[in-house]
């Protein structure tokens, strides 16, 4: 077996002398649980080429040039939902400087696969992207070619890409002496490598093909994105993490509970979310006048304004307030305080509901808020029937409760979170119609 070896490493020399062997021996076993990990057998075998290329450039690096350190703590490849849908380690930094790396195979490629996500869309480019050649029989690999991005972008003005979203492009229009990334990363400042810059914000771009992911998206089935959307659908994805993480957690599990959760995530992401921090120091934005929320005195203010609060909106005090009163003798822990905002919004989905917002923040120590929606039928509303309140966040349905108007005439659910989350409320009547209510969001101003 040595002597196969040897003989098919000779061979290899004498198709590239100027490539200097990395040996792997080592970090097979590392790639494989690193794979393995990976909740898409389908793609497990593209992860371990990554982590092999991963592996053998750090080496490189390190044996060329020690005082270079490769940081690669947020490779794409260690994260699963990059490394499912784009073929390359990206998020790469050496000093000041971002590095990409192009797996491909050692001995027989002569045309390289570089992701076209990885070119077009400036969240992940890189000043360099570096060809990897692997050979994991072999346990051997070589850095076999290097191009700058502006080098990249000149040879990509005459290419199309292909169906697969990658654009190929012949190894000898790489520059082959790769040990001048050394002298580029030692002597170059990035800013003489412009990269494009990410836009603030993508959201129109998101809202435009909205209604065609959430048809598309759960058809996926294991299959690459490219098969089942087009670039411009494909691209809002891409740059979107939080779908990214949908994408992945999708693999194996409910089709039903996360197309839900797909319909609320695509409206966090898409919709301008309510700050009902600003509540908190009595300013209502444009946003929240225009969605029909109507703010309800505390309780604290009840005594000196009971004279000049109107009897319709005096009905919805008394009427929050004994509802209030029955949630914390149900939920003995729930301390609501007397500061808590209290809004409220009338809704008709066949028959007339009205939907409770309150909010209070907890000690800003703890950086954290409550919220607890309430969904309540209408006093005339006489028939039979039944509504579901759901509330997600951008991770998972949280909750989601079943008003029958026979049996109860109220049903409620409390989330808690931080400056980072966001939640959305739908009520879904029992014919399907919905209506989904702009985000939450709490800011400390």
């Amino acid at each position: 077996m040595d002597n196969f070896i040897s003989d098919l490493t000779n061979d290899l020399f004498e198709v590239d002398n100027n490539l200097e062997i990395i040996n792997l021996e080592e970090q097979l076993q590392p790639a494989f649980l690193i794979s393995e990990k990976s909740n898409n057998p389908l793609i497990k075998w593209q992860v371990y080429f990554q982590c092999l290329a991963l592996f053998a450039f750090e080496e490189w690096l390190q044996e060329r040039e020690p005082r270079l350190t490769l940081d690669k703590e947020n490779s794409s490849t260690l994260q699963y939902q990059y490394a499912n849908l784009i073929d390359a380690v990206f998020n790469l930094k050496v000093g000041n400087f971002k590095v990409c790396l192009i797996p491909c195979m050692l001995l027989t490629n002569e045309e390289v696969a570089i992701p076209r996500a990885v070119i077009d869309l400036p969240e992940y480019t890189a000043h360099f992207y570096v060809v990897i050649g692997v050979d994991e029989e072999l346990e051997i690999a070589a850095v076999k070619g290097l191009l700058r991005y502006d080098q990249l972008i000149n040879i990509k003005a005459e290419l199309e890409p292909e169906a697969d979203w990658n654009y190929y492009i012949p190894l000898l229009q790489f520059n082959q002496e790769v040990d001048e990334l050394l002298l580029y990363l030692q002597c170059l400042a990035p800013t003489a490598i412009l990269l494009p810059e990410i836009p603030v914000s993508r959201r129109d771009i998101l809202r435009k093909v909205q209604t065609s992911l959430l048809n598309l998206l759960p058809q996926l089935n294991n299959r690459p994105l490219w098969e089942v959307l087009t670039w411009e659908q494909g691209k809002a994805v891409l740059t979107t993490p939080l779908l990214l993480n949908w994408v992945y957690q999708s693999i194996n599990q409910n089709a039903a509970t996360l197309t839900k959760h797909l319909s609320d995530l695509l409206e966090i992401l898409s919709q301008q979310a309510v700050n009902v921090g600003l509540w908190f120091v009595n300013q209502i934005d444009d946003t929240v006048q225009t969605l029909s929320w109507q703010l309800i005195p505390a309780a604290s203010e009840l005594r000196s304004t009971s004279s000049m609060i109107q009897s319709d909106t005096s009905n919805y005090i008394e009427e929050l307030e004994i509802i209030l009163r029955d949630i914390q003798f149900q939920e003995q822990q729930l301390d609501i305080p007397l500061t808590a905002i209290r809004v409220y919004q009338d809704i008709r989905l066949n028959q007339l509901l009205r939907l409770y917002a309150v909010i209070w923040s907890l000690p800003e120590a703890e950086n954290g808020w409550n919220l607890l929606l309430i969904l309540k039928a209408s006093n005339d509303n006489q028939s039979a029937s039944s509504f579901r309140l759901r509330v997600s966040d951008q991770i998972e349905v949280l909750d989601e409760q079943e008003l029958i108007i026979s049996n109860n005439n109220y049903i409620y659910t409390q989330v808690e979170g931080d400056e980072s989350d966001k939640f959305i409320a739908t009520v879904i009547s029992g014919t399907g119609e919905t209506q989904t209510f702009p985000p939450f969001e709490f800011i400390r101003e």
